[in-house]
């Protein structure tokens, strides 16, 4: 009995143009809750609700993208670094042998 819905299952398209350069493209968004209003902090225009949530979902969809690369690259780096000490650690016990037998 479950009504959340995963983002990562939902597809968004768009069937819009991108703005044009010079143009604004409307991220920088002001809610008035009172009054039901969404509009451009930047250039003050009126923007539809229903615009405002299907822009805000994209970049939700993009920033969770963007999580997982980062979240892949970090367990790479940690794979790396392990392995980077290891192989540190087995030059210092070498290192500490050799010097033990002259």
């Amino acid at each position: 009995m479950s009504n959340v819905i995963d983002f990562a299952s939902i597809r968004i398209s768009r069937n819009e143009r991108p703005p044009r350069p010079g143009q604004c493209a409307h991220r920088h968004i002001t809610l008035d809750r009172h009054g039901g209003t969404v509009t451009c902090g930047n250039c003050n225009a009126a923007l539809s609700p229903f615009w405002a949530l299907e822009m805000l979902s994209e970049q939700y969809v993009l920033a969770l993208a963007n999580i997982d690369r980062l979240r892949a690259r970090l367990h790479h780096a940690n794979d790396r670094m392990l392995t980077l000490s290891a192989a540190l650690d087995e030059h210092r016990s070498h290192d500490q042998e050799r010097r033990g037998k002259t």
